[in-house]
């Protein structure tokens, strides 16, 4: 849906000439662009011949809120907007629908564009302070948006250029000028632009669904996609050739959405799929990924012992024996390390050894000198270094990269790279070691949504990321996309990453608010664990930085409530693990909420596990002082945990 000065005014003098009991007569060839836009978006419909138009009852209902907003002094009359205003358009309506996800709260982010506009309001209450947030009509428009279900009809000339044009992300400023295209994209909801500004645009899913039919497609009529098209192919689809007329037929064979037998095509199959986009308007949920580098590192660690274990069996990818591997090469061969080292010495040292961090990096030779600067004690110096993998690897594994299990020569229980693993790994040594944020993810992630586009600086850090470039998303890019919807994650949190959660409420808190829980020494640290949790599905953050918890994450919270925040690790995959093998070997209580086992089974549930006694037992242990199992029996916090599992994969 786009409204700019031509739309609104065309709008008015529709309404007007109604009133008089007329139709819109569009007598000038040059005045109609605006009315045939309106028609796509389902605002005006034509009447008795092909030059008028009168409103539908969407329309209609737009207009009403227009004239009601200018006579309240909340927006001026549209003779007096800029040309190029955009009232309404794709960024509008993610603006408005982030609000309503954040509880009718606008953040920073957003709220003087949408103020512009006529949709945003400072309110007071009374000991609470004052509040940004969208008004009723914001509400109303958003409304018509979701009711009010646009034309599709694609052009022989339009499908051109929908079939070469960059699907995006992409600045707005490489989108090829051709016309009025773009406007006739959006009033058909194939194209989307940023928040705030519209500074990024990308082509929706429904857009690169239709990119798809017309890449594949015979594009020999003037008209090459409409409504009459996906009727005609769905009765194919239902019935068979015969439900065709002779006309259908020769339609559907021409452009090559069937052949000769009625067998459908695959440029038929592409326009199914625009057809259940279209018509049902059902999108996948935005999900992302990460990647740290010392979670980079260790894949290729994994592979390198897993290489040395061909000549010595003994050698096999503990978590020990990758400390190891870590400590044979020389710190200078791990400058991308640096930054995650110094963020993890610094957290644990209270964020006072920034400089000296800088400086030990340039004078130390291996990262063992490194860890026995700050821990020179005993052997606490490997007991943080072996913490810091562990951790990693727990990331890896809550991201079904490896997999831990239990090495059948030796007994040990080792690590894995899984199929997605070993796909990373091959990305690692083509593109390098480098840090893959969430943010940069879900600037390609967001695309396939109705009307979703990244802010600029989520698509900045995709471009940084070797993830998008060109115009499109990269065979990088493409991994990590397909890995965040593939993959099947398990819960994983650390101790700061749980204080971070325990903060967020389900809805209506900002980043910049979160920021302000914690000091700012914290600020990076907020954000990474802000950028784990929402590429584990545990928190969404919102197009105006409005972060939202998902119903996994809800979960979770509730679960993991009375969790001291001392745990290290308070849920892990490990422990995932165990719990899923309890309930398996156990009995269900419905009316406790709990599975009780019984102490002969206790055995079957740690080989079902796939985990050595001695983890199975630590790893108990750090799950019921986490209050998720008790000496026989999964508590009502355990069964949530592992409900919420399957909301993550959902």
């Amino acid at each position: 849906m786009v409204i700019r000065k031509e739309h609104a005014l065309a709008l008015l003098n529709a309404k007007s000439q109604e009133e008089k009991g007329l139709a819109c007569q569009i007598t000038i060839k040059a005045e109609e662009d605006p009315y045939v836009e309106l028609e796509l978006q389902n605002l005006l419909e034509q009447g008795n011949s092909p030059i008028e138009y009168t409103l539908t009852y969407w329309g209609r209902n737009l207009v009403y809120i227009l004239e009601e907003m200018i006579k309240k002094g909340l927006i001026k009359h549209p003779s007096e907007w800029d040309d190029r205003f955009r009232w309404i358009g794709s960024e509008v309506i993610a603006m408005i629908e982030a609000a309503i996800l954040s509880g009718g709260l606008t953040g920073e982010e957003t709220f003087e564009p949408l103020k512009q506009r006529g949709f945003a309001q400072e309110v007071h209450e009374e000991k609470k302070g004052w509040f940004k947030e969208i008004n009723e009509y914001a509400k109303a428009i958003y409304d018509i948006y979701t009711k009010a279900k646009p034309r599709l009809v694609i052009s022989k000339e339009l499908g051109s250029y929908i079939a070469s044009m960059p699907t995006g992300p992409a600045e707005t400023k490489m989108l090829p000028e051709h016309g009025r295209f773009p406007l006739v994209l959006e009033s058909m909801r194939l194209i989307s632009f940023s928040v705030p500004n519209s500074d990024v645009y990308t082509l929706s899913g429904l857009g690169q669904a239709v990119q798809k039919v017309v890449q594949t497609m015979a594009p020999s009529l003037e008209t090459i996609i409409n409504e009459d098209y996906m009727y005609a192919l769905l009765k194919v689809l239902d019935s068979g050739m015969d439900a065709l007329t002779p006309q259908e037929a020769e339609v559907l064979e021409e452009l090559a959405f069937i052949d000769a037998e009625g067998n459908i095509l695959p440029a038929g199959e592409a326009l199914l799929e625009v057809y259940k986009l279209w018509s049902e308007r059902e999108y996948r949920p935005v999900k992302t990924f990460n990647l740290e580098t010392l979670d980079e590192e260790l894949l290729i660690g994994i592979e390198k012992v897993w290489e040395k274990n061909k000549t010595n069996p003994e050698i096999v990818p503990t978590a020990e024996e990758i400390v190891h591997y870590l400590m044979e090469k020389p710190l200078k061969e791990y400058k991308h390390l640096i930054e995650f080292y110094g963020r993890m010495i610094n957290q644990a040292m209270g964020y006072q050894k920034k400089e000296e961090l800088k400086k030990k990096w340039a004078e130390l030779f291996t990262i063992e000198d490194l860890f026995k600067h700050f821990w020179e004690k005993g052997n606490q110096w490997y007991e943080k270094l072996y913490d810091t993998v562990k951790e990693s690897l727990y990331s890896l594994e809550a991201f079904e990269l490896v997999k831990s299990e239990i090495d059948e020569k030796t007994g040990k229980t080792v690590y894995k790279l899984t199929n997605h693993g070993k796909r990373v790994l091959q990305d690692i040594k083509e593109k390098g070691v480098r840090e893959i944020t969430s943010t940069a993810v879900k600037a390609i992630s967001i695309t396939k949504t109705e009307f979703g586009a990244p802010n600029y600086h989520w698509y900045e850090e995709a471009v940084n990321e070797h993830l998008v470039g060109g115009g499109y998303p990269t065979k990088s890019g493409q991994l990590y996309e397909e890995l965040a919807y593939s993959v099947r994650r398990l819960p994983n949190l650390t101790r700061f990453e749980l204080m971070v959660l325990h903060k967020i409420p389900e809805y209506g808190m900002f980043l910049d608010e979160l920021f302000k829980e914690f000091d700012e020494t914290l600020k990076e640290e907020v954000q990474y664990a802000v950028n784990k949790l929402e590429a584990r599905y545990i928190l969404d953050v919102l197009p105006n930085n409005g972060i939202r918890l998902t119903e996994a994450g809800k979960l979770l919270k509730k679960a993991l409530s009375g969790v001291p925040e001392g745990i290290a690790n308070p849920i892990n995959p490990v422990i995932v693990r165990i719990l899923q093998a309890i309930k398996q070997v156990g009995n269900l209580y419905v009316k406790e909420k709990r599975v009780r086992i019984l102490p002969k089974n206790w055995e079957e549930a740690i080989k079902l596990s796939g985990l050595d006694k001695e983890t199975f037992e630590k790893e108990i242990a750090v799950a019921r002082l986490a209050g998720f199992i008790g000496k026989t029996s999964i508590h009502e916090s355990g069964l949530e945990v592992l409900e919420a599992v399957e909301l993550m994969n959902e």
